[in-house]
């Protein structure tokens, strides 16, 4: 197995963390805007409701929340492993709280795809 230099391996954490924002980020959009929603994964945008605004404004603050996180950790020195270890033990509890509270998304495509409810090529961008 090749051996990763220090600074290699700490530009390829730093693009990781840097692509995951940008992701996270573009994914607010449709989450925000019924219309943009429609476009990347189809539906109906007369279907808009209080219930669904407030469910996915809910969604984009959470991911807004976790874009931060990741630019964050773009942004860190390395040289400070007290700044590090609080934002590793952030970002393992989130993803231990999402992992436990909702695994609904995953459930639900999976269901939408088998009952042909959600065409493949409309779910993939969850998928991402």
């Amino acid at each position: 197995m090749p051996t990763v230099s220090l600074e290699t391996a700490t530009l390829l954490v730093k693009i990781a963390f840097l692509v995951g924002a940008v992701t996270d980020g573009l994914a607010i959009i449709p989450m925000l805007s019924r219309r943009a929603g429609v476009a990347v994964f189809g539906g109906d945008a007369s279907k808009d409701s209080a219930a669904y605004r407030y469910a996915m404004g809910i969604g984009a603050a959470l991911m807004a929340g976790w874009t931060v996180l990741l630019l964050w950790g773009a942004a860190l020195d390395t040289s400070r492993p007290r700044e590090r270890f609080l934002h590793r033990g952030l970002c393992a509890f989130s993803s231990l709280c999402a992992l436990i509270v909702d695994r609904r998304p995953i459930v639900s495509i999976v269901i939408g795809r088998r009952q042909n409810l959600t065409p493949h090529r409309r779910s993939y961008p969850s998928e991402i």
